[in-house]
């Protein structure tokens, strides 16, 4: 088969989803499939395709937004405006690609979901995963509160109809497959498929470790999870400092990156525990650094199925991990790991006090997780359901008398604007503004560079040139918080309150 892979964030990208499609798109391309990749650039100014000539994404967001703003914010308030022009010019730019060639379609996540499926040629069979739940991330992070009850509606039925754009959605966990049927996705769309991955990196023979580990003598307590709010970093590092007041046994690796880090550097140094945990920042050496620890922790706040644990079990660790989300599918509390709710540094505080007091314990938890990973988390056990999946929906298109493939221009998507009606209160417009630190402006007598301004789900709202001098300027901004990036990549992750 010839087979597109679609993904709104960029690729190569360091989170789980990105690992996923990676470990998919090689075990596709390893059983004779030819795979594409589309997503955004490492700049998140195009649209890119394989050997297809990328699209200007960043231009035709450009022109929707004058034609098309008036129209819009007198109607809906300006968080919708703007996650409206990013999927419409998201759209605009997959009808620039040829997908004629591509025998199925397959979108991981609600964003190119819903745009592909107004975009694609109309026999295509399009399958939808999705990999996160943002409408329940919002409310566990407290961004649901902030919003009116127009966005509130919208961040449903945005999400409900990305799932239901496809033929069908595969999820991870009945978790996700509960949470979906309760915002309106129908229940017979939805297959259940876990995860698998190759666990050749991570089944790594001890002989093979260096003699000299980094911070010998002591316990290694690795955490790999993007340093964002939701993974709950705050409560690990209070349960570090709970620990430290009793004992100097241990040290932790934070292995991730995000706008996190300063808050969580600089609670560490004010627990007096900073001498106690590295940040390590992004990391490709995951197998490896699973392997040199002793336990893995993840006390996230929300999560659906994460891959990290999948690897932690075949790296025959033991993980601690907080209950949410499908994470209890994947651990048997006290037989392969160790679960504890989230939020709560004292539970992590007394369970990483067992596994580092209890080598026996600690090995017992580590067998069982590893025999757990061999018999249901190999690739080779979820490669059989994707291509049985696939084949379905193949079948069906060859079986379906050919159809003439004009793709009509598309207008609004009104399936979503119908649904949450022209209920628009008064709301402030705010502008943020600033300046690149010093040290980056040589970098703009070299070439053209942006800054881009996305929301907490990841949508890039706003994208903007740095001028000459190293300043940007985002207007007609709702109240909120913000992340900014840069196509300067040490600019980092910088993260912006306004209202």
């Amino acid at each position: 088969m010839n087979i597109l892979l679609a993904y709104y964030r960029y690729s190569p990208h360091t989170n789980g989803p990105s690992t996923y499609i990676d470990i998919l798109r090689k075990s596709l391309e390893g059983k004779g499939h030819s795979v594409d990749l589309m997503s955004h650039d490492t700049r998140w100014l195009n649209i890119q395709v394989a050997d297809q000539q990328p699209t200007d994404k960043h231009r035709l967001k450009h022109e929707l937004i004058h034609r098309l703003q008036t129209a819009y914010t007198a109607k809906y308030p300006l968080w919708i405006y703007w996650r409206e022009m990013e999927r419409y010019s998201l759209e605009q730019a997959v009808k620039q690609f040829d997908l004629e060639k591509y025998d199925l379609i397959h979108c991981h996540d609600f964003m190119t979901a819903r745009a592909l499926a107004r975009s694609k040629p109309q026999h295509t069979p399009l399958i939808v995963s999705l990999h996160n739940f943002k409408y329940h991330e919002a409310k566990i992070t407290g961004e649901y509160d902030e919003k009116s009850g127009q966005e509130q509606q919208y961040m449903k039925i945005e999400e409900c109809l990305g799932a239901m754009s496809g033929d069908v959605v595969a999820v991870p966990c009945e978790w996700l497959k509960h949470e979906l049927i309760q915002i309106g996705v129908t229940p017979s769309n939805i297959r259940v498929i876990p995860y698998g991955i190759v666990k050749t990196p991570f089944i790594e023979k001890k002989s093979h470790l260096p003699k000299n580990r980094p911070h010998q003598g002591k316990k290694i307590i690795l955490c790999p999870a993007r340093l964002v709010p939701v993974k709950g970093h705050r409560y690990l590092i209070e349960a570090l400092y709970k620990l430290r007041c009793e004992r100097d046994d241990f040290h932790c690796l934070l292995a991730g990156e995000g706008p996190e880090l300063e808050t969580l550097q600089s609670l560490s140094e004010k627990l007096g525990i900073a001498s106690a945990v590295s940040f390590l920042g992004k990391r490709k050496d995951m197998p490896h650094l699973m392997n040199i620890s002793d336990v893995i922790v993840l006390p996230s706040l929300h999560d659906t199925f994460p891959l990290v644990i999948l690897e932690g079990q075949f790296s025959a660790k033991p993980v601690l991990a907080a209950s949410v989300g499908g994470i209890k599918e994947i651990i048997d509390d006290g037989a392969d790991g160790l679960l504890v709710p989230p939020a709560d540094s004292e539970a992590l505080a007394e369970k990483l006090r067992l596994l580092l007091e209890d080598d026996k314990a600690r090995q017992k938890l580590a067998r069982q997780a590893f025999q757990k990973a061999m018999k249901h988390w190999d690739i080779s056990v979820h490669m059989r359901s994707i291509e049985n999946l696939y084949q379905t929906f193949e079948a069906q298109k060859r079986a379906e008398r050919p159809r003439k493939n004009h793709r009509k221009e598309q207008g609004l998507d009104l399936e979503i604007l119908d649904q949450i009606g022209e209920k628009k209160t008064s709301e402030a417009a705010y502008t943020i503004a600033g300046e690149i630190p010093e040290h980056l402006k040589s970098q703009l007598e070299k070439e053209e560079h942006y800054i881009h301004v996305y929301d907490l789900s990841g949508v890039l709202l706003q994208t903007k040139a740095i001028d000459s001098k190293g300043c940007y300027e985002f207007h007609q901004l709702p109240r909120g918080r913000y992340v900014l990036k840069s196509t300067i990549e040490a600019f980092g992750n910088q993260t912006v309150s306004i209202g």
